[in-house]
């Protein structure tokens, strides 16, 4: 799989100034900030993944019974999910989303 900072100049752009941003001194507040929000947004991407592959599963099994209660424990097992699938790392995106952010926060990002 291609690395996205070769495949476009902003997105490596985007990565140098993040690294010029972490490397700052005065910045040890906005890093942490701007990281939690990227890894909130791999969260919000990755739940809305895994609701969309519980709506194929049956009415069988610990998931099932078609009831308000199994709707409700499949939104709140999918958003667990997604959480923890972004807190142990992710799919790669809350990198992509810190260094946009860190891009739009010095006025370097690309339209």
């Amino acid at each position: 799989m291609a690395d996205a900072t070769s495949s476009t100049p902003s997105a490596a752009a985007a990565l140098s100034t993040a690294k010029a941003f972490a490397a700052h001194p005065g910045a040890a507040k906005a890093p942490s900030k701007v990281d939690a929000a990227a890894e909130d947004f791999e969260a919000v991407f990755l739940t809305q993944m895994v609701q969309t592959m519980f709506e194929g599963l049956g009415e069988d099994g610990p998931l099932g019974g078609g009831s308000t209660g199994s709707d409700a424990y499949r939104s709140m097992l999918a958003d667990q999910y997604g959480r923890s699938i972004a807190a142990s790392g992710g799919v790669g995106l809350a990198a992509h989303v810190r260094a946009e952010l860190l891009a739009l926060q010095t006025g370097t990002a690309t339209p």
